[in-house]
């Protein structure tokens, strides 16, 4: 592994996800799964059923400290696997403030940026691209 692994940064990210999946069934209608047996899956929740992945990105600011949030490249090209394979694919941030949602179009373009100790590739997503989340407006 090119850098070490931050278990207390992961498990904050646990927590926000175990937050979020209850949220987001109610949301989607769905029954979205994380795939236990492997914590390194790139994607967090789907279902199968449905067609829906969701990844969710933790953020300990809130969303006005910046006017863009990152997400690593391998994990919207995940989703862009997985668009080709029928999903519909979304990207949830939960800031401190409120949760913020977008879905991965097979058209959507980013910004790229290298950040990070490794110099990453991430994908730059506008704030203003982002909807509010709100679990109780069910709009499918």
């Amino acid at each position: 592994m090119p850098f070490k692994f931050n278990k207390e940064l992961w498990d904050i990210g646990r927590k926000i996800e175990d937050q979020a999946l209850p949220k987001l069934n109610k949301y989607f209608e769905a029954d979205l799964q994380r795939d236990d047996d492997n914590i390194w899956d790139i994607l967090d929740f789907k279902d199968d059923n449905k067609k829906i992945i969701v990844e969710i990105k933790g953020r300990l600011i809130p969303s006005t400290q910046y006017k863009d949030t990152i997400i690593t490249a391998s994990k919207v090209m995940a989703g862009y696997q997985a668009i080709d394979e029928g999903y519909n694919v979304y990207f949830l941030f939960c800031f401190t403030d409120k949760s913020k949602i977008i879905e991965l179009k097979a058209d959507s373009s980013f910004k790229v940026q290298f950040t990070g100790t490794n110099c990453i590739r991430h994908y730059c997503i506008p704030i203003t691209e982002l909807k509010d989340f709100e679990p109780d407006d069910i709009e499918n």
